[in-house]
């Protein structure tokens, strides 16, 4: 036990005194008042012969580490130019944490073509076209100001691309920001398409003087990301939308945003019209069959069996089927009273109109407290309902109750 003892003991001092050798004065540290050293990227195998970007799956590029004084964990990103200077060049997606590199043969003719639609105005119906582009290796360390450094330029003589860019799609759905959403993308609000129509999306929005933006992705519209032109109009009165898609209200309010988009390939142009019409929500189905019902002048009109699908309603009994609209951003929708219970098939239906679409094809109605649209997707399930009972909606994040 002695013996162990005194072992341990050495044992112990021997690793203090490693920690206070590596503890010096001249630990090495980054050298940050002068530019750090180029490093050297190496041509790739068929540097001189083709690659046919086409039937590349992967790209093999390597490259010296910086030289950083230790090694440090470093990002690598691949730029591609068609210009032998390397000016304004285009950087691949993906990034490496190593100097060897797997570059997708899809990311090179999209870079590829990116560049050569910009500078040299190539258009959509000249590919596929075969050019010769020059690489280059950035590198640096994530969040170190002064460690980025560059690579020698690597050409390669001819480079087959077919059109790399995606077709212009109108997208499905827009995301809808502004100050209801706390002017935060992460809780913008996604639009609906009507069914069997994927290029009409609608929503229903609050706008008011400072605007909203739509997006097809959680943060500010980059079409330029995918050489895409837009262009947004209103066909509504009364609304202002601005180059960069700003839709600003002259009455603040709630509204039905409609956006119909249409596509131009060849120009790479995205053309979206917004329309804007009241906020009203209507019920229809089974829960409104009422014996007592009464039409728009008083008279006795029972809304039955036969009739309770058909969306004349909205003129003829307003009073039992139009939710109220309410004046304040943090107001509810709220339905008249069900008149009639529903168990089974028929449910407790809701929607509004979209144009001069049938009424289920922009229908939706609550699940678990949650709104769940029908958009472009199969009838929904049905909900029962009891006399007596209202739809409460809250169109500012997607939640509402029958009760």
């Amino acid at each position: 036990m002695k013996k162990f003892s005194i072992m341990a003991s050495l044992l112990l001092g021997a690793l203090l005194f490693t920690a206070c050798e590596t503890d010096r004065d001249d630990n090495p540290v980054i050298n940050l008042t002068q530019e750090q050293q180029p490093i050297t990227l190496n041509s790739p195998t068929f540097a001189n012969g083709i690659y046919d970007l086409a039937n590349t799956e992967a790209m093999i590029l390597t490259c010296s580490a910086p030289d950083y004084g230790f090694p440090a964990t470093t990002t690598y990103v691949v730029q591609l130019s068609v210009d032998e200077d390397m000016s304004n060049p285009n950087e691949l997606t993906t990034t490496y944490s190593t100097n060897k590199m797997s570059v997708p043969g899809k990311e090179v003719a999209i870079a590829t073509t990116k560049q050569l639609m910009t500078k040299q105005n190539k258009k959509q119906t000249e590919f596929p076209m075969e050019v010769t582009v020059y690489l280059r290796i950035r590198a640096y360390i994530n969040d170190v100001k002064g460690t980025e450094t560059y690579s020698n330029i690597v050409k390669l003589n001819k480079v087959k691309t077919a059109f790399a860019l995606p077709d212009v799609e109108v997208p499905n759905p827009f995301y809808v920001n502004g100050i209801y959403a706390d002017n935060d993308w992460e809780k913008a609000m996604p639009t609906v398409p009507a069914y069997g129509n994927p290029n009409t999306q609608w929503r229903i929005v609050w706008i008011d003087n400072d605007g909203i933006k739509v997006s097809p992705s959680k943060k500010d519209a980059d079409y330029a990301e995918d050489m895409i032109t837009p262009y947004y109009t209103t066909v509504t009165a009364g609304f202002t939308v601005t180059p960069d898609g700003t839709i600003i209200a002259n009455t603040p309010g709630w509204y039905l945003m409609i956006i119909d988009g249409t596509i131009d390939n060849d120009k790479r142009e995205l053309s979206l019209s917004f329309r804007f019409d009241e906020a009203t929500v209507w019920l229809i189905g089974t829960s409104i069959i009422n014996a007592e019902a009464k039409d728009a002048n008083g008279d006795p009109a029972p809304i039955t069996s036969d009739n309770c699908w058909s969306e004349t309603l909205r003129d003829t009994h307003a009073q039992y089927v139009k939710f109220s609209t309410p004046t304040e951003m943090k107001g509810e929708f709220v339905s008249p009273e069900l008149t009639s219970p529903v168990d089974g098939d028929g449910g407790t239906r809701a929607y509004v109109k979209v144009k001069t679409m049938e009424w289920w094809k922009s229908e939706f109605f609550v699940f678990d407290k949650k709104i769940v649209y029908r958009g472009g997707g199969g009838d929904q399930e049905r909900v029962n309902g009891n006399v007596g009972q209202k739809v409460y909606l809250n169109f500012l994040d997607d939640t509402g109750e029958l009760k």
